[in-house]
Parts: C-alpha cells; structure tokens; sequence
C-alpha cells in the first residue's frame, strides 16, 4: 500500500514545490515506485518535473471533475519510477465548483484508492493557502511533510498549520499524521536551532529532520531549465541533500512499520 504524503507551507517561499519534485525524483533514483501528483492550479511541480503540455492531454482537473479515469491523468517521467499528474490554471476553477459542496474535500483521497498498490510513495503537491485545493490534498494524506525556512516561516504559521491538521481530523475523519519538518535554502544546522529558539518553538526539535537542503544556485537553474536538480547537477548540494532526505524519509517510515 502506497505512502500518501502531502507537502505542505503555509506561506510561499518554503521550498513547497521543490521539495515536491526533487524529493520524488530521488525516490524514484533510489528505485521507489512513485507518483507525484500536482494539485496546484500554478502547476509549478508539472513544469519543474520537465513535463511539457504536448506530452499530455489529460491532467487533475478532468479527473476530480469526474471527466476521465485517474490512470488517464498520470503521465511518465524520464525517470523509469517516477510518474506525475499534472495540474494547469484550469484546476482552479475545477476547485470552484467542487468547493460549493461538503464532502468534496475526500475526493482526491478516494480516488487514490484506485492505485494505491501501484506505488510505494505518492507525493502531493498542495497550494499555500487554506483553499479547497489545500484541505483536499491534506485530506488525501495519512503524512504530511511541513517545509519550512528560516527566512519565510514562523510560530504563527506553524500553529494556524496545527489548527487546520485538526479540523481535518475532526471533520473528515481521517488519520493524518506529520511526518516531520524540513528545512530549505539554510546555510547551516545552527541556522535552523536559532530559527527554533527565537520563534520558541522548543517542541518542533524532535520533529525536525537531519537533512536540510542547503542554499544553493543549482537548485534556481534547475528551475529555470524546468527540470529536476537530479538532472541538472547530480552532485550538486541540494540534490544530493534531497537523495539523502529521501533515504531518511523511508527509514522513517520502516522503523514505524508503515508499509
């Protein structure tokens, strides 16, 4: 059964979406089936993950619209285990009309359902806000992945994260758990222990990963070029950073028998 994780920032400037697509990527490089799944109407995982508009006719939208199959929307990768779904602009107002109805927020977590053999992770992208598309992502979630910066973040965010983690819970009935907190675009370790002790935040300490992924230039080329760090600069800081998360997120994972 597939590990659904949700990335989530409530602020932009987090490293939301490209925690998204590097950590997928180095999933797959490590040989992990996995699915990434772009529920953001800017579709920056699509286009980040070198995913080009003529390579697919079929994207999110039309599936939580109930307009196609989920198998229809997922597209391959030049990486052998990484799939996606791509999302684009139409999303939006896709979340619109599914938003005037209770309930809706459980569509995407019950359609996993219709793969969740096929992959050994599904990673979701979600928009930094508290709109449908949010809650829905979250909702489809048993973990979710909170990045964030020492630059972008705060006790404030974290707490109104808190708070929508356990409306969720309550309202939807579902289990989700936080997996931990990733730090991006930091310059060192003791960059992140002043973060946390000067936004007294003491508690997060055992929620925080080893790995942070490091302030590096690579990582804005990769973009630029619209395609993973992996397949930019492999050896580069931060995608070798991201390998080495990936590895720490599935021994987390097995240490807690989460299959």
């Amino acid at each position: 059964m597939s590990k659904v994780i949700t990335i989530a920032g409530q602020k932009g400037g987090t490293g939301k979406s490209v925690t998204a697509v590097n950590l997928a990527t180095s999933f797959a490089l490590i040989e992990k089936k996995t699915l990434l799944i772009d529920c953001d109407p800017q579709g920056c995982s699509t286009k980040w993950c070198g995913v080009k508009k003529f390579d697919y006719n079929c994207d999110i939208s039309l599936v939580l619209s109930g307009r196609a199959k989920f198998t229809d929307a997922v597209v391959k990768t030049e990486f052998q285990y990484l799939d996606i779904m791509p999302a684009e602009f139409n999303l939006f107002q896709v979340a619109l009309k599914l938003g005037k109805y209770p309930g809706n927020e459980k569509i995407l977590r019950l359609l996993l359902k219709n793969v969740e053999d096929k992959y050994e992770y599904i990673i979701i992208d979600s928009p930094s806000s508290y709109s449908f598309l949010s809650i829905t992502a979250m909702t489809a979630a048993d973990w979710l992945l909170v990045c964030m910066s020492v630059h972008h973040s705060s006790v404030e965010d974290f707490h109104c994260l808190l708070r929508l983690v356990k409306y969720i819970r309550t309202t939807h009935d579902v289990p989700l758990k936080i997996a931990g907190l990733l730090f991006n675009r930091c310059e060192t370790k003791q960059d992140i222990l002043s973060f946390i002790e000067n936004q007294s935040l003491s508690d997060i300490k055992p929620m925080v990963y080893n790995t942070f992924i490091p302030l590096d230039e690579s990582i804005n080329r990769s973009i630029d070029l619209k395609i993973p760090a992996a397949l930019h600069e492999i050896k580069s800081p931060a995608a070798t950073a991201y390998l080495e998360f990936a590895g720490e997120i599935d021994v987390f994972f097995n240490q807690r028998g989460v299959s």
